[in-house]
């Protein structure tokens, strides 16, 4: 009953998950897509990391992915530069980020906010599950909170920006495996070369 509640909630908010859903999503994404970086807070284009040899892997706010061989990570957040350099400090994350404060890459990927995605109850189950094992979660300060609702993706571009491999989470766990994606960058024709 707790997630049709969420699904009630979703659909009366009209929120973007719904309006993005059966949306095509893109094929590629513009050398000219603009983020700021999440640790200068320079203005960057995604042109500045393709084309080096390696593909891309967007994580949409993850790091569950180790440097791997044939790949470059990038995590993409849409919050604050304050918010993602705490973010950055706090978990220890080596991955260069972006922000997309525009949430222009999410909307290319389909991906929006959903309440009962978030906050189903298998999910709460999870999330308190890491409380009993003493996992901890990021400390942001209540300021830096944006939107919690906002779905992510693990997805991998070639070296002209072609996606190869799209995942739009369907919970905020749901991610792909490390070995799933060196398996999709494997069947690119990824190099060995280290990244």
């Amino acid at each position: 009953e707790w997630d049709s509640f969420l699904q009630r909630v979703d659909r009366d908010l009209q929120t973007t998950d719904g309006q993005l859903s059966g949306v095509k999503t893109a094929d590629s994404l513009s050398p000219d897509s603009s983020f700021t970086d999440g640790r200068t807070g320079k203005n960057v284009t995604l042109g500045e990391y393709l084309g080096q040899g390696q593909k891309l892997l967007l994580l949409e706010a993850s790091q569950a992915v180790p440097e791997a061989r044939p790949l470059r990570v990038l995590v993409v957040s849409f919050g604050s530069l304050e918010g993602a350099q705490l973010w950055l400090e706090q978990t220890g994350c080596t991955f260069d980020m972006l922000l997309d404060p525009q949430r222009k890459i999410y909307r290319s990927f389909g991906l929006g906010s959903s309440y009962a995605k978030v906050m189903k109850f298998g999910c709460l189950l999870q999330y308190s599950e890491y409380g009993a094992v003493k996992r901890d979660f990021p400390d942001v300060p209540p300021r830096l909170l944006e939107d919690i609702y906002q779905m992510g993706g693990d997805f991998l571009l070639d070296e002209a920006g072609k996606v190869l491999l799209s995942h739009p989470s369907k919970t905020p766990m749901d991610r792909l495996t490390v070995k799933d994606i060196l398996q999709a960058a494997a069947a690119a024709g990824c190099s060995a070369s280290s990244a």
